[in-house]
């Protein structure tokens, strides 16, 4: 019965999703995108993961919150760094590789998101923990964040999600 809500929920969600892409409440798009979102949930299921998508991808609604409060104003905070910047003539351009303290995949994949979603960097490479990082930053932003070996609040955000 759990499932069952579960798939309901995930359900509702992505038919949510479908009518917010469409821009459209018509009787029609509702049917559409419920008939897609079952046949998601049900392939992905299937097909594309070794557990089941309830567990695979289980977040707390709380801890969500919080990340998408942090990632919201980084976003912003970051992009009018970047606009300052690139008014200024000033920032380089970078690859850098960082090892991320967090070790489950669904949070690492959220992680790189995160980086790429923030203006000035893109998460262009994942293997295991690793993350390779284009990132237009300042010289003193690169050692901060490659000499450190601390979690980013980022990180620690996500690491909520392992236990």
């Amino acid at each position: 019965m759990k499932k069952l809500r579960h798939f309901i929920i995930l359900i509702f969600i992505f038919t949510g999703i479908w009518l917010i892409f469409n821009e459209s409440l018509a009787f029609s798009q509702i049917l559409i995108g419920l008939f897609f979102s079952v046949v998601s949930v049900l392939f992905t299921n299937r097909y594309l993961l070794e557990n089941d998508y309830i567990e695979a991808y289980s977040i707390k609604p709380a801890i969500l919150f919080h990340y998408t409060t942090y990632l919201f104003i980084q976003i912003y905070r970051s992009g009018f760094s970047a606009i300052l910047k690139i008014i200024r003539g000033q920032g380089a351009v970078k690859i850098i590789e960082y090892e991320t303290c967090i070790r489950d995949d669904l949070s690492i994949c959220l992680l790189a998101n995160a980086i790429t979603l923030t203006p000035g960097t893109v998460t262009i490479g994942k293997n295991g923990r690793l993350l390779q990082i284009l990132a237009f930053q300042d010289e003193n932003t690169f050692t901060d964040i490659t000499e450190g070996k601390t979690c980013s609040p980022y990180e620690m955000i996500l690491r909520s999600l392992e236990s």
